[in-house]
């Protein structure tokens, strides 16, 4: 019997990642509120919190897993949920720069481990 599998926040590896890097529009968005009322890292730290989630099931494959492609995106997910739901590390701005450098540092690796040439872009 085939029973319909559900995942709250998604399960996968290239999927939940990119389910994780919608949300960034939600800091562009709420920046602008925030500094209006002098709490723009409050507004970071709402995002990790919100785009995290999407880390709960992230699924490394195996044949990544000891590879700088794994390493790296257990690093993102260790982070990203740590300052999402940690409460412990307050993310920076620059926390979330750095992530979306690292993110598209492991797209960048996952192309080349797939055999497709990436060529970073000028417009980012």
């Amino acid at each position: 019997m085939n029973k319909q599998k559900t995942s709250e926040f998604g399960k996968g590896f290239v999927y939940n990642l990119i389910l994780f890097a919608k949300h960034w529009w939600y800091l562009e968005y709420m920046t602008e509120i925030y500094k209006k009322v002098g709490l723009e890292n409050v507004c970071v730290r709402n995002w990790f919190n919100g785009a995290s989630d999407h880390f709960y099931e992230l699924e490394i494959p195996k044949q990544w897993r000891g590879k700088k492609i794994g390493r790296l995106a257990k690093q993102l997910q260790d982070d990203a949920l740590e300052w999402g739901h940690g409460f412990k590390i307050k993310p920076t701005k620059e926390d979330f720069d750095k992530t979306f450098k690292k993110l598209e540092e492991l797209a960048r690796l996952i192309d080349k481990e797939l055999g497709v040439e990436s060529i970073e872009a000028d417009y980012k």
